[in-house]
Formats: C-alpha cells, sequence, structure tokens
C-alpha cells in the first residue's frame, strides 16, 4: 500500500492536499538517510540528539528512514508522503548499534527538544510496555508540556497482539495508533486496550510501501508503519486550519481525526471481544478533512477529562511478532523493538500510476492478502511501482515567524546550523564518573595515600577515587586533574547531564602561595594549636598551598564534599549541600559513563552556579523578612507554619516539578527555586497579611499552586515567562486566592527578574 492510499477520495481531488511549509513535523525514531531520492527538496533539519552517528543499514535507519518516508516524500519521487510540503524536525532516538530501546528519559529529552523547535506533531513509532501503566515522571512532563502548548503527539500502541499498554500512546493526551489491513480490520499483532479506547484509532498498517537506506524501497508491516499516515493527516489537517485563515490548532485536528474514526459495522457492542482490538474507529481521511475544512469543531467530540492514567513506551517494530528483551542497564528504559531484515529493492523510474484496487493496495499490482492466523513473515523482495502526482504548487515565499516556544505557525528547526545552543538551567546534585576502569585506576595511583587510625596505630592505606573527601582534596592540590573526572548533574541518583566548565577567564597564578613543604611544617604547627585556631589556620594553608581552579570546578569538588556531610549533625550542618543550580549550554556533544549511560555534556557557566541547603535556606528567608519587616510578635506556632510554607514551595519545585531545565518555562520555574529570596520573601509577606484579604478571618495563608506561562510582556529578543505563586486560606477554600506574578527573562544564560513582583486576587 502506498502512503497516500489513506488519503482515500481526496487523492483525485485537484486540490489534494500536500501540506504546508508553515506546519512542522517532528520524527523521534532512528536516523534518516537523506540521500534517498524521496528526500529531494524536501526541508528537513537533523537536530542534535544521544544518536549522533549517521544513516547506516542498520535496523533502527531502515526503521527511521522508511517511517519519514511516509511523511515526507516527495511528489513524483519513489515515495510521495502525505505531507511533503511540511516542514520537518529529525531527531533520532534509536541507534542502530544499540538494542532497539531507549530510555524514557532521553525520549522526555526529545520531545522537549521538539516542541522548543516549533513542532506541531511530533511521530513516535515506538514505546514501552509497562505493567503498572505509568511512565517515567520526566516523560510525563513533557508529555504534559505537549498538552500546555498545543502539540500534538502521535504514537504506535504496538505489536505484540494483546490486550496491553505501552507508554507513550496510553496518555490520554497521545493520540495512540493501531495497525489494520487496508481493508480496516484489526491486524492481529496490533495492541489495543481500554487506555486506547477514547484516544486511539487504527490506520493502515500493513504492507505499507516506504524508502530503504541506500535508494531502495521496502513493504513493512506493523503500528510503527500506521503512526505516520495517522501523524502526516494530522499535519495535512493543520495545513488546512492555515489555509482557512485560522490558526494552527493540532490538538483539534486531533480530536477531528478520533471525531470521524469510522467504527466497524458489525461493532455495535465496543466491548466485545472481537470488536476491543478496533480502538476507537479506522482513519477517515476525507471525513476528517471535511471537519476541518468546514471549521465546524462544535461537532469534534473531545477527550474526557476523566479518561483512564496513563499506563506505559515498545518501538513498534514490523510484522514479526516481538520477542521479549531484557531491560538494558539504564534509568527507566523504554524497550523498543527492531524491525526485522526489510527486503529491498530498487528505485524504479518514475510512472504514471496505476488505477486504485479495490482497498487501496497497489503493491506489485495485488491486492491486501487476508490476515495471517500468526505474525506474518518478513516480507518478501517486492518492485514496488512508485506513484506519480502532480507537484503542489511552490509556497510563496515571505519570512516565516520565530518560534518563541508557541508551535502555532513558528519556524521549525531553530535556524539551522547557526542557530544558538539551547539553554539549560537545572537544578539537582553532583555526581562524579570516570568512564573507564582505566580512568579511576590512573586517580587511584595518582593520589596520595591516606592515613587511618586502626587499633590505635596510625597505618597509610590505599586512596579511594570514590571518597568524596579524598578526591576533593587531591583535585585542590592538581586542580589541572579537575576536567578528567566527568562531573555529572544527577536527579534523584539518576545522570541527566554530563557537566563541563566553560573556558575560565583572569586565573594567571602559576604556583602556590607557599611550597608543599612549607604547607606541612605549617600543617604539623596546626596540629599542636588549639582546636578552633587548628582548624582556622588549616583552612588558611589548604587555601595558600592549593593552585586556583575555574569557579566551576571548585564548586563542583567542594559540592561533592558537602553533599556526603550528615545535616543532622550539628557541626556539618552549615556545610550541607542539598541543592546545585547549572547553568549552561547545551552542547552537541555526549559522554558515556562508567554503567554505559550515554548523556548529553553541558558547558557550564560560573555566573549562576549557586549550592545551598534547604533548611538553611528556609531560615535565611525567614529571619531577612522578619528582619526588614520588624515584625516581632510571630508565635513559635506561626513562625513553624511559616517555614513549612517556604519548604513546600521549594519541594515543589524540587521533587512535584523535576524537570531538565531545557525549556523556557523550566528554566523560569528552577530560577525561581534558586532566588528563594525574592520568591520567598514574597510570599512570607502575603502569609502574614492574610487578614488583609477580604473574607478572611485572620489566619494563615498557605501554598495553592505555581504555575508558568508564557509573559505577555517582555522586551525585545527576550524570552520571558511568568511565575505565579498562589496562597490561599486552608480555613475556607471560597475566600479569595492571593497571587504573585513574578516575570523572569530566560533569554540568557543565566535568568534574571524583570519587572516589580505584582500582587493580585483572584476567585
Amino acid at each position: 500500500m502506498r502512503p497516500r492510499d489513506a488519503l482515500g477520495d481526496l487523492r483525485a481531488r485537484p486540490d489534494a492536499p500536500f501540506g504546508d511549509p508553515r506546519v512542522c513535523v517532528a520524527l523521534l525514531d532512528g536516523p534518516v538517510d537523506l540521500s534517498h531520492p524521496c528526500f529531494v527538496g524536501a526541508d528537513l533539519t537533523r537536530l542534535d540528539t544521544l544518536v549522533q552517528e549517521p544513516a547506516g543499514q542498520g535496523p533502527m535507519s531502515r526503521h527511521g528512514t522508511h517511517v519519514a518516508s511516509l511523511i515526507f516524500g516527495g511528489p513524483g519521487t519513489p515515495v510521495a508522503g502525505l505531507a511533503p510540503r511540511c516542514r520537518g524536525l529529525l531527531l533520532p532516538v534509536f541507534r542502530d548499534d544499540g538494542n532497539g530501546r531507549v530510555p524514557q528519559l532521553d525520549l522526555a529529552r526529545a520531545i522537549e527538544r521538539a516542541v522548543e523547535e516549533g513542532a506541531h506533531v511530533i511521530n513516535i513509532s515506538g514505546g514501552e510496555r509497562a505493567a503498572d501503566g505509568q511512565a517515567d515522571p520526566l516523560l510525563e512532563r513533557a508529555l504534559r508540556l505537549c498538552e500546555d502548548r498545543g502539540v500534538l503527539v502521535v504514537s504506535a500502541a504496538g505489536n505484540d497482539g494483546a490486550d496491553t499498554v505501552q507508554v507513550p500512546a496510553a496518555v490520554p493526551s497521545v493520540l495512540a495508533v493501531g495497525a489494520a489491513t487496508a481493508d480496516g480490520r484489526p491486524l492481529n499483532i496490533s495492541n489495543w486496550g481500554v487506555a486506547y479506547r477514547t484516544h486511539g484509532i487504527l490506520a493502515p498498517g500493513q504492507d505499507i510501501e516506504g524508502a530503504a537506506p541506500g535508494g531502495g524501497l521496502a513493504s513493512l508491516t506493523g503500528s510503527s508503519f500506521a503512526t505516520p499516515l495517522v501523524a502526516g493527516t494530522a499535519a495535512l489537517l493543520v495545513s488546512a486550519q492555515l489555509a482557512g485563515g485560522g490558526a494552527a490548532d493540532p490538538r483539534a485536528a486531533g480530536r477531528a481525526l478520533i471525531a470521524t474514526a469510522t467504527a466497524p459495522g458489525d461493532c455495535a457492542d465496543p466491548e466485545a471481544p472481537a470488536c476491543r482490538r478496533g480502538l476507537g474507529g479506522s482513519l477517515d481521511t476525507p471525513r476528517a478533512y471535511a471537519l476541518i475544512t468546514s471549521r465546524n469543531e462544535e461537532t469534534v467530540v473531545t477527550t474526557p477529562a476523566s479518561a483512564p492514567a496513563p499506563a506505559a513506551a515498545q518501538p513498534s517494530a514490523p510484522a514479526p511478532a516481538p520477542q521479549e528483551a531484557p531491560a538494558p542497564p539504564t534509568v527507566a528504559p523504554a524497550s523498543y523493538e527492531a524491525p526485522a531484515p526489510v527486503s529491498t529493492a530498487p528505485a524504479p523510474p518514475p510512472i504514471a500510476p496505476p488505477a486504485p484496487i479495490a482497498g487501496g493496495v497497489t503493491a506489485d499490482g495485488g491486492g491486501a492478502p487476508p490476515p495471517p492466523a500468526t505474525p506474518p513473515p518478513a516480507p518478501a523482495p517486492v518492485a514496488v511501482q512508485a506513484a506519480v502526482h502532480a507537484p503542489a504548487p511552490p509556497p510563496s515565499a515571505g519570512v516565516r515567524p520565530a518560534c518563541g516556544g508557541d508551535p502555532a505557525g513558528c519556524t521549525c528547526g531553530g535556524g539551522g546550523s547557526n542557530a544558538p545552543r539551547p539553554l539549560v538551567y537545572a537544578i539537582g546534585t553532583i555526581g562524579f564518573d570516570y568512564q573507564t576502569e582505566a580512568r579511576r585506576d590512573s586517580f587511584r595511583q595518582q593520589m596520595p595515600y591516606v592515613t587511618a587510625v586502626i587499633d590505635g596505630e596510625e597505618v597509610e592505606q590505599q586512596p579511594d577515587p570514590y571518597s568524596p573527601k579524598q578526591l576533593r582534596s587531591y583535585l585542590a592540590s592538581t586542580p589541572w586533574a579537575s576536567d578528567k573526572v566527568t562531573w555529572t548533574l544527577t536527579l534523584d541518583g539518576a545522570p541527566v547531564y554530563a557537566l563541563e566548565a566553560e573556558t575560565p577567564v583572569g586565573m594567571d597564578w602559576s604556583e602556590p602561595m607557599i611550597s608543599p613543604e612549607e604547607a606541612q611544617r605549617a600543617r604539623q604547627t596546626a596540629a599542636r594549636m588549639e582546636k578552633n585556631e587548628a582548624s582556622t589556620l588549616s583552612d588558611l594553608i589548604n587555601r595558600l598551598a592549593s593552585p586556583p581552579v575555574s569557579t566551576v570546578y571548585r564548586v563542583f569538588r567542594d559540592a561533592i564534599v558537602g553533599q556526603a556531610l550528615d545535616p543532622e549533625k550539628e557541626e556539618e550542618r552549615a556545610s550541607y549541600v542539598s541543592r546545585v543550580s547549572v547553568p549552561g549550554i547545551l552542547t552537541n556533544r555526549t559522554k558515556r559513563l562508567f554503567n554505559g549511560q550515554l548523556v548529553p555534556v553541558v558547558e557550564v557557566k560560573s555566573r549562576g552556579l549557586y549550592t545551598w541547603n534547604e533548611t538553611a535556606l528556609v531560615d535565611s528567608v525567614f529571619d531577612s523578612v522578619m528582619r526588614d519587616a520588624g515584625i516581632e510578635d510571630v508565635s513559635v506556632t506561626h513562625e513553624n507554619e511559616i517555614r513549612l510554607t517556604i519548604r513546600s514551595f521549594l519541594d515543589k519545585i524540587y521533587y512535584q516539578f523535576r524537570n531538565l531545565g531545557q525549556t523556557s518555562a523550566d528554566r523560569a520555574l528552577n530560577y525561581a527555586g534558586t532566588n528563594a529570596f525574592l520568591i520567598g520573601g514574597q510570599m512570607v509577606r502575603g502569609i502574614l497579611s492574610a487578614g488583609q484579604i477580604p473574607g478572611s478571618k485572620g489566619g494563615l495563608f498557605s501554598l495553592d499552586t505555581i504555575t508558568v506561562t508564557k509573559s505577555p510582556y517582555c522586551r525585545i529578543g527576550s524570552d520571558c515567562q511568568d511565575v505565579v505563586v498562589t496562597l490561599f486560606d486552608p480555613e475556607d477554600d471560597r475566600r479569595a486566592r492571593l497571587s504573585y506574578l513574578f516575570t523572569i527573562d530566560v533569554s540568557d544564560e543565566l535568568p534574571v527578574s524583570l519587572a516589580p513582583v505584582h500582587t493580585f486576587l483572584n476567585s
């Protein structure tokens, strides 16, 4: 079956749709062979991801090239795709030399990047099974970002042939796609389930003709190849919205596809076993197109807010039955099944299309075979005839609007290779890694022996390169080794970035102020002094004996020691580090850690790199506000409640809103969690002024919500976000709420607050 057969009667119209260059479709798949003849003239941009190798002949390159051709293959080429005039973002997430799997964390990275680059529709021909139906929190957050930005995510339901769920297809905000035969019957390998009922449809997925790396063609089967037919159709609907003078509304296009899906005629009871496989019905492109072009949005059925909770992601492979693969040693793995060996044939010269055959299948002149009782084997080599379509008229020239985080009519791809690198402002903790055993052992052999007291006697022991204290001491005396450690930013123990310091400036101190021998004699003198005096002198000696180092690396080496302290011990409480803010730029490089995990590299900037202790920060904010306001009559009970409210604000950001710090909204939110003096101080004043709220009984207010939206007020060339912190009266939630609006400019590496804080009441 050719891709454009999915258009039905629309193919024969003089104005058959080919898409609009203002519409952007992102493909999260394997590498794409852009040298294939079908991509000549296509506007495709490959973005940097953790998969950096070019397309080859591996299974994931075959998968990605085939999927891309179904949408972007040009008219008159060997593969005519559904929306060749739309622009495309290619974000490789599956690698040929892997096991066909990708961590959900990395899938979340790619989704966020696609949204920030202006995608309207995101195609994910894959997923992971999850028995509990739960996705990784960072993936859930990325999908919520799509929902908030109006971006439509289309994802495969999978090829297990079972009542099962996989992420992201089972998430209610995602348009799930199952595979069907040419006549609309569900393929026996296609998944189904209650999770897909309200937001899933079937699309042709058997023997779909597409491109293969090297210039060949192939026919593949599975929900992986039904998914781009739905994503491409959605892109055509968004193009129709723009052509009609309306705004791009990808999610309305998704609702139109669901509303117009054709239910099987013999399925009066959708709960019948034979009917559950049909999801919400079969793709009916002409009806959906007519609905959109008539602008009759009132007839579009929206997904109920009470849709089932998300279940869980597996690249939907072609025809062969999927094999259960062992979980990879990575955080939150998403299993993607590699396609079976692809049968290819050289692309023949374009010829006139044959007359349509019943069911729309034109593979080798034959119709679609009946669905087999078991998953079919890999397709045999076929000579696929290339349909020739009259090319759409070229788009009119004009200025492409910048993205600005709004997918409606924005440019796709961020401006190419000369575009600035994405910014990062993340919160987490600092970790360190040696990447290889050889690198770890080199540190062990270079670090000095340590003295330990065993049975009352001092003995020398081999150094431990995993001891934060020993590593810090070594790097203090040999700072030139700081960049030989792989520093990482971790969220709940999981590394998410490798960190490298920016090029240091103004460090011309070429040697220590005192020699190592002088430092050793001074330490021996300090050991004979009183404890407090000895500690002070030792700190001074260490500073004088240590060569200068990049500010970034100094923060890293100090942070790993501070994080290892016990905040319950009074002597360690003041130096304890619980959080680190990391501003930087996302590079196009990656690093593989000792455990095999691949993470992107961030170039860290010294401005905005802070460490802090949450408890001490809360106390400091509280004391500062009390002192500045001159308030002394706060009772102990109220004092504890105020501290708890400030801590709740920080905990929401650190845990509930845990994020990668890539999007504009997340950078603003993380800055709010870092600049607690600005926001926490306003909160304290709001808590104490609760008695001034109309209808309030004078009690203390508590934290209600934190929201982030794009600010309507901003400087030219900046990216501004409004962080709104809302407090409410816990004794009577019908009373007016008190909100504080903080406008934050996140266009630079270090976010900055913009304009005075605005206070308002809302219902």
